[in-house]
């Protein structure tokens, strides 16, 4: 999913589950994996002058162990749960989330609060957790950036180099990625591999929410920081969002392209075969958006 009120979507799904199915729903979002406010700091400072680490958004700045071990969690406890609860007496005092006996069914959820820091955010402490209890009919896993795939060196640097000659000749402010280096962006790209090997294998069923202009963004993210701090929390100022949202452009520029045409769930480039494997047909949902954020178009893929 992408960055246009995908929390707030997510959210009205699992209500209409549970009302109109009485399905057990639970939901969470890659941003709940981000890491620390400190860790991130002195992931900047590993990472001098590459804006892409600086702050939190882009492939890289996610606890990708946490990540996964909440997301094993959940879909370990659902199972055992679904074929005998007697067996979650059988889990140790050691495994994951350091449950006890007393609530070895619950799976806490980290919650990252992104007024804390002046905008910047924070994972919150442990008590400000989601703590959810199975079963788990459904399990609603969004992000941004999920979906989106490396590339090989070849092609990254093919599509900068042949960006970077577009921008010179049409002196345009709309290619992001040009304002990084190349070095920065392969970072970026080799992090991404891994958010593939150890989150992509969760995924059953694929939706993504496609703005007909990514540069929605920029308007959709100055109205939610405008109403957080009119709500009496930390936010950043327009110009903060502006320059945090061009951090993510690079990725979309780079990496959006493939998402919007292929089926996420085909490794083949061949887009007439990838419609044919009846193992991967049908499990893409493409759903297009406008500036209201009114849905447009949808493509099953």
């Amino acid at each position: 999913m992408d960055l246009k009120g995908k929390t707030t979507i997510v959210n009205q799904i699992i209500q209409h589950l549970k009302n109109s199915n009485n399905l057990s729903v639970v939901g969470c979002s890659i941003d709940d994996f981000y890491l620390t406010f400190n860790d991130q700091c002195q992931l900047a400072l590993s990472n001098p002058g590459n804006k892409l680490l600086e702050f939190r958004g882009e492939p890289g700045t996610h606890d990708i162990a946490l990540g996964k071990e909440i997301l094993s969690r959940l879909c370990k406890i659902h199972e055992i749960h679904s074929q005998k609860k007697g067996l979650l007496n059988n889990l140790k005092d050691g495994d994951i989330n350091n449950p006890d006996k007393s609530n070895v069914n619950d799976v806490l959820i980290p919650f990252y609060d992104k007024s804390l820091n002046n905008g910047r955010g924070d994972r919150a402490e442990v008590n400000r957790w989601n703590k959810v209890s199975p079963p788990f009919d459904i399990i609603l896993f969004e992000g941004w950036s999920l979906g989106f795939k490396h590339l090989s060196k070849s092609q990254l640097e093919k599509i900068y180099f042949s960006s970077k000659s577009f921008t010179t000749e049409h002196d345009s402010s709309v290619l992001k990625l040009v304002s990084h280096s190349l070095s920065h962006l392969l970072s970026i790209n080799e992090n991404l591999q891994i958010y593939e090997k150890e989150w992509y294998k969760f995924l059953d069923i694929f939706v993504h929410i496609d703005a007909n202009d990514i540069n929605y963004v920029y308007q959709w993210r100055l109205e939610q920081e405008r109403n957080m701090k009119s709500l009496g929390k930390g936010g950043m100022t327009d110009e903060q969002v502006i320059d945090f949202i061009d951090r993510y452009m690079p990725s979309y520029e780079l990496y959006l392209p493939k998402l919007r045409n292929q089926n996420f769930f085909c490794e083949n480039e061949d887009e007439v075969e990838c419609k044919n494997h009846e193992q991967h047909y049908g499990r893409h949902l493409k759903l297009g958006l406008d500036i209201k954020r009114e849905l447009i178009n949808e493509i099953l893929m």
